[in-house]
């Protein structure tokens, strides 16, 4: 019984938000049909692995593209069987999604993985961390 208790003290909770996710992939995809891009299709897997990033930060308190294990976004979509030739991440820490996006459509290297031509799919993660700040991870593939 006691380490079932020192565990649930260990771990921070994280909820998803699905709303979130689905505002993001809207604004990406509007962003991209303005440019003349094709629209991002979202994947089931991708988002999976998106989300496990997002909620990994959460719990362990942390901001960056390599995980507290030492995985790269392209790592982790690898140990989930995703093959790809073209990959990418953008990660946010926001309180909501409009201020979220609106910082990536201003930084070059986010807005570039946005409106990368190559890229024809996404996962999405939007998860709120026990501060209640909201962690956002865009990964991408064709």
């Amino acid at each position: 019984m006691f380490p079932a208790i020192v565990l649930g003290l260990a771990m921070q909770s994280a909820s998803i938000s699905i709303a979130a996710e689905k505002r993001m992939l809207a604004d990406l995809n509007s962003t991209r049909a303005r440019a003349g891009l094709p629209m991002l299709k979202l994947d089931n897997r991708l988002t999976q692995v998106a989300r496990a990033h997002g909620i990994d930060m959460a719990q362990h308190n942390y901001f960056a593209h390599e995980s507290a294990g030492g995985q790269s976004p392209f790592d982790r979509m690898k140990a989930d069987r995703i093959s790809f030739g073209w990959a990418g991440e953008n990660l946010a820490m926001s309180p909501d999604e409009p201020t979220a996006y609106q910082a990536l459509l201003q930084s070059p290297e986010h807005l570039a993985n946005i409106m990368q031509r190559h890229f024809s799919k996404v996962g999405i993660g939007a998860v709120q961390g026990p501060d209640g700040e909201m962690l956002f991870v865009q990964d991408f593939t064709n």
